[in-house]
């Protein structure tokens, strides 16, 4: 019988391990100086692929007030609790600000603080505005400057997007190294238990390790070229070692159950390559092929998103296919090694085979239960909110909160300000000063000003309400529909409102006119990957459709958890107004492509067991009894590298946690624990129907076993 392509490459990759080892020692030489790179390969900036009129008027605004070379404009709050604005004290504490701030090389204005402008209203509160050069380590400088500057009596905070970024980045680097911590260690212990010994436990751990330098190098290469946004290394880290753990982990298991038949070590990783390694390449297609879709997205964020969930596919698949052969043929019998007290590796699947013979002897009570359940889950779906978090939302002691929380209580409005680029205004000087006057009246606005560059005229104004707050989107709204039409209407000028608000309203406009696109290439995609795998047209919409019910379930517990404050009371995470508006895209395209990992894994088992017997209810007590403790371990590691992240103050990081670990828990419980067995029961051999049309399709499934060696090859030295 011929051996299937991935049987072949892992046979290759084991006949000659220790080149196949070297080559990849070669590869991480090379990747490891590249990773170090990285964090100068991302931007914290997001760009549109296209212009929408926030777009415009910045575009405006760095051509007529910054000529091509864009300033910074930062903002050092100082506060006390006893000494007011005029006492000695204070008017010492604001010199000393000024002082030290003029010092710092690049910064090009200091405005101190009059009694006419920037006192807040208690009088306790000061603002010295700066202006720095447009240059992230100038602005790193005066964060610095401030931050070792001693006035007793008085706080001091930095606010502003730059310096706000940079701490973000700061904040956001911490996290993420904790998730990593608590994510391998808690994959560590899965492992233990599920394998049962310490050297099998420990293969897919440094896998995992290959495997994200590898794609983190990708990213560094591309972010060079490319605009990728600081998004694409948390997901890089947190997929990375998902995916490659679980990878791993399905290979090593299945090496073992052809090894304990009694093949040899060579047979024994050809079989797994034939098999488990097959499945995992058609697993990596459907996350690559799922994550594409968000490229129809034309957004810097998304396109770096779907890149590095690619290129992180890539690595784990490249990895499983070339480099864990070479390994298991080294280690060959010793992968038990290090046997873990109270463990049973070897434990056959009875447990699991009576799990489902239980639920396909009752297939309506299963079906019901697991529904319900869902749809439980799903219904606060129906109070979904779109918003970027607020300041208000990071932890208390973040100086970007601490900020926002003065600025809002003693100015009354928040750190963003919106501009309104006014073209053509020397045509209408009066309507401009009067829509000036109009904006500052407005209650969501305040200390407008009117700036004058050439033939366009620059209407700056603070917003009162930060992103998260539902009249920052009004107030945007009524500006774009009333103030500036209302103000223009029958002269030659354009007005085009801009800033962080608005940007983020076009931005959240421009993704819910792709949204559709994405979920229908995913769900087509999806659909047709499984179609040729199986050679099925009932398979892949009996998929689709638990999948679109575990993500609906998904949302649902992501808006009782973050949005109704849930999560924040009973597990401490970040309460916020809204779900981050990428969420649901991106977690939409990531559960589909990460479900289908259990789902290609569960149904090549059952389809072994249906061509070998040609009963569909044996070939699932066969697929479930052989996948079941393996599936549950591998959700396991994913929900504990996921849950690392989820306990992040961070609330984008977080719900991203939370989503996909609660995601893979669903689907390893729920779905393919009750509802696919059930399902898979209801259908019988309808299940593997296709239509005579559809015979065409090539034979590429995931099952084929291995013909056996005639001749084994001796085993290779470790040293």
């Amino acid at each position: 019988m011929r051996i299937p392509l991935a049987g072949r490459l892992a046979r290759a990759s084991a006949r000659r391990p220790w080149l196949t080892i070297g080559l990849w020692a070669a590869t991480l030489a090379v990747a490891l100086p590249l990773a170090g790179q990285v964090d100068g390969a991302v931007t914290p900036d997001v760009r549109n692929l296209v212009t929408t009129e926030s777009d415009a008027g910045r575009e405006l605004d760095e051509m007529h007030r910054s000529a091509g070379s864009q300033s910074y404009d930062e903002t050092v709050v100082l506060t006390s609790d006893a000494a007011r604005f005029g006492a000695p004290s204070f008017d010492a504490a604001v010199a000393a600000v000024v002082r030290t701030v003029d010092a710092v090389d690049g910064v090009e204005r200091v405005t101190a603080p009059t009694a006419e402008a920037g006192v807040g209203e208690s009088g306790r509160t000061a603002l010295v505005q700066v202006r720095t050069a447009a240059d992230t380590e100038v602005v790193q400088a005066l964060v610095d400057a401030v931050g070792e500057l001693d006035v007793d009596g008085f706080e001091l905070l930095v606010s502003g997007t730059e310096s706000g970024e940079l701490a973000f980045t700061e904040l956001a680097g911490e996290q993420l190294a904790r998730g990593e911590l608590i994510g391998v260690a808690a994959a560590l212990v899965v492992l233990l238990l599920v394998l049962g010994a310490l050297v099998a436990a420990s293969i897919p751990l440094g896998v995992a390790f290959v495997s994200v330098l590898s794609a983190m190098a990708m990213v560094a290469v591309v972010g060079r070229a490319l605009e990728l946004t600081e998004g694409v290394l948390v997901l890089t880290t947190m997929l990375g070692l998902a995916l490659s753990i679980d990878y791993s982990l399905v290979s090593v298991q299945r090496f073992r159950e052809e090894l304990g038949r009694g093949r040899s070590v060579l047979d024994a990783v050809t079989a797994t390559g034939a098999t488990a390694n097959r499945a995992v390449l058609f697993s990596g297609a459907t996350v690559m092929l799922s994550l594409s879709g968000l490229l129809l997205i034309p957004t810097t964020e998304y396109v770096g998103i779907a890149l590095s969930v690619i290129f992180v596919a890539i690595s784990s698949v490249v990895t499983t296919l070339t480099l864990l052969p070479a390994v298991l043929r080294l280690l060959g019998h010793r992968v038990d090694r290090g046997r873990v007290p109270g463990t049973d590796p070897t434990r056959g699947p009875v447990g699991w085979q009576r799990t489902a013979r239980a639920v396909i002897s009752r297939p309506a009570v299963a079906t019901i239960a697991g529904v319900l359940v869902l749809l439980v889950c799903a219904a606060p779906l129906a109070s979904l909110r779109l918003a970027h978090p607020g300041p208000e939302s990071l932890p208390e002691d973040f100086v970007v909160h601490r900020a926002s929380a003065l600025l809002v209580q003693e100015f009354g409005r928040g750190q963003s300000a919106t501009t309104i680029a006014v073209v053509n205004a020397a045509s209408a000087e009066d309507e401009v000063a009067a829509l000036a006057l109009a904006v500052d009246a407005d209650p969501a606005f305040n200390d407008t000003t009117v700036d004058r560059r050439d033939d366009v005229a620059f209407i700056d104004t603070h917003d009162r309400y930060d992103s998260a707050d539902p009249r920052a989107e009004e107030a945007i709204e009524r500006l774009r529909t009333e103030l500036v039409p209302g103000a223009l209407t029958g002269t030659a000028a354009t007005g085009y409102v801009t800033g962080d608000q608005a940007t983020s309203i076009d931005g959240i406009d421009l993704l819910l006119s792709r949204a559709w696109m994405v979920v229908a290439f995913v769900l087509g995609a999806s659909f047709l990957l499984l179609l040729v795998t199986f050679r099925s047209i009932v398979i892949p919409l009996k998929a689709i459709t638990l999948n679109a019910l575990g993500a609906a379930a998904t949302f649902g517990a992501m808006v009782a958890a973050y949005q109704w404050g849930w999560g924040s009371t009973l597990l401490g995470f970040p309460e916020v107004e809204g779900i981050s508006p990428y969420m649901p895209v991106i977690t939409f395209a990531l559960l589909f492509g990460l479900s289908m990992d259990y789902h290609v894994f569960l149904l090549s088992r059952i389809k072994e067991g249906y061509d070998a017997t040609g009963d569909t209810t044996e070939a699932v007590v066969h697929g479930l009894g052989r996948t079941g403790r393996l599936i549950t371990g591998a959700a396991a590691i994913m929900v504990a590298v996921f849950s690392g992240f989820a306990a992040s103050g961070i609330p984008e990081l977080s719900q991203w946690g939370f989503g996909l670990g609660f995601a893979v828990l669903v689907d390893a419980t729920i779905i393919r624990t009750l509802l696919v067995p059930a399902a898979m029961v209801w259908l019988g051999d309808s299940n593997w129907y296709l239509p005579r049309w559809l015979e065409w399709l090539p034979r590429i499934g995931t099952t084929e076993p291995p013909a056996e060696q005639p001749s084994p090859e001796p085993e290779p030295a470790l040293v």
